[in-house]
């Protein structure tokens, strides 16, 4: 938990040059056993309201001060204070060996030696409200002069109560905190969103090992309470339970999709939340945004089948029971409908249209308030998902049946609060007749009006080409693309199959680069639902260009 002490950032640097030199006497020597000092706390965390207690030095190992709060000591017999020197002692010894070195490591170092001098960090043991594990006070790193009330010093609380079940799960989690507050605050000047600054916190806890078993993890909780309520604003913070499980699981979706770097490069570049992740995914050359990222994640949260692509499923096999039920609606041909919703900044919904007699050849025309900041994001009963433009069409090509709608208020990317105001997604639905299709030959290349990526048609189906595909193919003209409309392209299918010219072995390829053998009998493939139609024939330099990726046999 991050407690935030906000003032004008000229005066911070300002500040920081001049507390190491004089403040560094008040702590040039060693804090020793038995120290008593009066520390300032948080009376919205203290369990007695205080704004300031009395704690002694109980135990300290080579990396941490341990101060415990003397009301407490003083209300434990002696067999309580045996366990809590005990559970002292491991979570020091804890520290030192795993916790620090992995998160040093994998986000950067705390301020070292500090404003207080001393490299050790100082751990308060202190009586928190029910339901608070531990939380970092960022005033803590200024001089009194610049924040009153600090205890100048490198510390984080943790609850007394959590010492012995959850004391170094809450110490991961708030040491990143302190980290961050360097390396965004301090060394970059920059202050981070808090919901990916909990984000950070919460994959700590997988990070140093804490997940690696998953069954009574911070990771089995958190997963336990977002499928309690699935739809909640990511970046919205009242600091409720609630939050800190929809960024462990979007943590966890956006390492497996990237790699664990997407999260650990948040903290070393001088942007903050949604352009920080945006500045990752650009330095490393990935033509997805933040935007995709999201409309992916709730694709997977209801879909998760990653076996023909891997954006829209989770890989750990205690995630893949995560199937968000959505919201149903009947739709009867012939009708129009009208959709209203109110949706905070990135909150996840789901809307299942259920559509009845439905004639082949006919289609659904979206209508929706994008000017609001509104994208929409789909996934069909055939399996065909992505984003639907403002007035796009779903076209019944014989078995449409159902059509899963996920719009998504992007109306906003930064300063995010404690209370986010919504919007109304307002959606008109109505059956009509398909658009005329634009007379293309297979093999024509097709864009989307007002968009760059490039595509490859045949029959009815549109294979997205990576610009270094197109030049393993001399005879491709990118002059020669066909810009369509919005109704025009999605009336063909995006389709991921492809063979080689050499083999007939039917491979899907995915967006990280991998091929992956549909290792099943022909009779499966239809029966599954495949269209032999939708696989493309690829020459062999496109094809050797690929990785080599697991099976898939479902």
């Amino acid at each position: 938990m991050l407690s935030v002490f906000r003032f004008h950032k000229k005066l911070i640097l300002a500040g920081a040059l001049l507390v190491s030199f004089f403040v560094s006497a008040s702590y040039a020597s060693a804090d020793i056993m038995g120290d008593v000092r009066t520390f300032s706390v948080n009376s919205k965390y203290d369990e007695f309201s205080r704004t300031a207690l009395s704690a002694t030095l109980r135990h300290l190992s080579n990396k941490v001060y341990f101060y415990v709060d003397d009301r407490y000591w003083a209300g434990s017999n002696q067999f309580e204070k045996n366990i809590l020197l005990n559970n002292l002692d491991n979570l020091g010894r804890e520290f030192d060996d795993n916790i620090y070195s992995k998160e040093t490591n994998f986000f950067g170092f705390e301020p070292n030696p500090g404003i207080d001098d001393d490299a050790r960090v100082v751990v308060l043991v202190e009586d928190l409200i029910k339901g608070n594990g531990g939380y970092f006070e960022t005033a803590n790193l200024y001089s009194r002069e610049l924040a009153t009330g600090s205890n100048e010093r490198e510390m984080v609380a943790v609850n007394t109560e959590s010492l012995s079940s959850f004391g170094k799960i809450f110490l991961a989690h708030e040491f990143q905190h302190l980290i961050s507050f360097n390396q965004k605050d301090l060394l970059r000047n920059t202050s981070e969103d808090i919901w990916l600054n909990e984000l950070r916190s919460e994959y700590a806890n997988t990070v140093v090992g804490y997940n690696d078993s998953f069954q009574n993890s911070n990771l089995n909780r958190r997963l336990d309470t977002f499928l309690t309520e699935p739809s909640d604003s990511l970046v919205e913070w009242p600091n409720v339970i609630l939050d800190y499980s929809h960024v462990a699981l979007f943590a966890e979706y956006i390492a497996e999709q990237f790699g664990p770097q997407i999260i650990s490069e948040t903290i070393r570049n001088d942007l903050a939340g949604i352009d920080s992740i945006n500045r990752f995914l650009q330095s490393a050359g990935r033509p997805e945004r933040f935007s995709d990222i999201f409309g992916n994640w709730l694709t997977a949260n209801y879909l998760n089948d990653s076996s023909s692509d891997s954006r829209y499923g989770y890989r750990r096999n205690e995630l893949k029971n995560i199937r968000i039920a959505p919201l149903q609606y009947s739709l009867s041909y012939p009708g129009k409908y009208e959709l209203n919703h109110d949706l905070k900044p990135w909150q996840g919904s789901w809307h299942k249209l259920n559509l009845y007699s439905m004639p082949e050849g006919k289609a659904l025309k979206i209508g929706f308030n994008s000017a609001d900041g509104f994208k929409l994001w789909y996934i069909d009963n055939l399996g065909n998902t992505g984003e639907l433009k403002n007035g796009g069409y779903m076209i019944n090509k014989g078995n449409l049946n159902s059509i899963v709608l996920m719009p998504v208020n992007e109306s906003k990317t930064s300063g995010f609060g404690s209370s986010e105001s919504p919007i109304t997604f307002r959606a008109s639905i109505e059956y009509t007749d398909a658009p005329a299709k634009a007379t293309l030959k297979d093999g024509d290349l097709i864009k989307r009006q007002g968009e760059s990526e490039v595509y490859v048609v045949e029959g009815n189906y549109k294979r997205y080409l990576h610009p270094d595909v197109i030049k393993l193919y001399g005879h491709l003209v990118l002059a020669a693309v066909t810009e369509l409309d919005i109704e025009n392209f999605n009336s063909y299918t995006t389709a991921n199959y492809v063979r080689s010219v050499e083999e007939q072995k039917v491979y899907a390829v995915w967006p990280d680069s991998t091929k992956h053998w549909l290792n099943m009998t022909g009779d499966y493939f239809t029966q599954s639902g495949r269209d032999w139609g939708a696989i493309f024939v690829i020459n062999e330099s496109e094809f050797n260009s690929y990785k080599l990726g697991a099976d898939i046999t479902r």
